[in-house]
């Protein structure tokens, strides 16, 4: 007897039940490795590393004013490139967390500012009916 061959939906189907147990299987391991990433990588420096921070901002600051950036090769200049360009977009990507929005403030449609309702109560009504 012939075995009938899957259609394109059950080998779908089957390839993300494989996906789902391999990566159930990692879970484990890779959060650990998370955990010590945003135990050491994100967590804001402490009082004992403020010196060493001060002191390589210094040597940027020196970096750049001893125009020494002019004897970098290009490889160089990519990763330093590739690094201020990370810094740049997640400050961008920070705004987008601290506004919930991705393009601009969410403003409700009936919204009226404090100002602009002052200046309505303040102007006077117009005499339509003397024409």
């Amino acid at each position: 007897m012939a075995t009938r061959k899957m259609n394109m939906f059950e080998k779908i189907a089957n390839m993300t039940g494989a996906l789902y147990r391999h990566q159930a299987a990692q879970w484990p391991r890779r959060s650990q490795v998370l955990r010590g990433v945003f135990k050491k990588e994100l967590a804001p420096p402490s009082q004992a590393e403020w010196p060493a921070v001060k002191a390589d901002f210094a040597k940027v600051v020196n970096f750049i004013q001893s125009k020494a950036y002019k004897n970098l090769t290009v490889g160089e200049s990519m990763v330093y490139s590739a690094v201020a360009l990370e810094i740049v977009f997640w400050f961008f990507v920070g705004e987008m967390v601290g506004r919930r929005h991705i393009y601009g403030y969410l403003v409700p449609a009936d919204y009226v500012s404090c100002e602009t309702k002052k200046a309505a109560a303040a102007q006077v009504p117009e005499d339509k009916t003397a024409i």
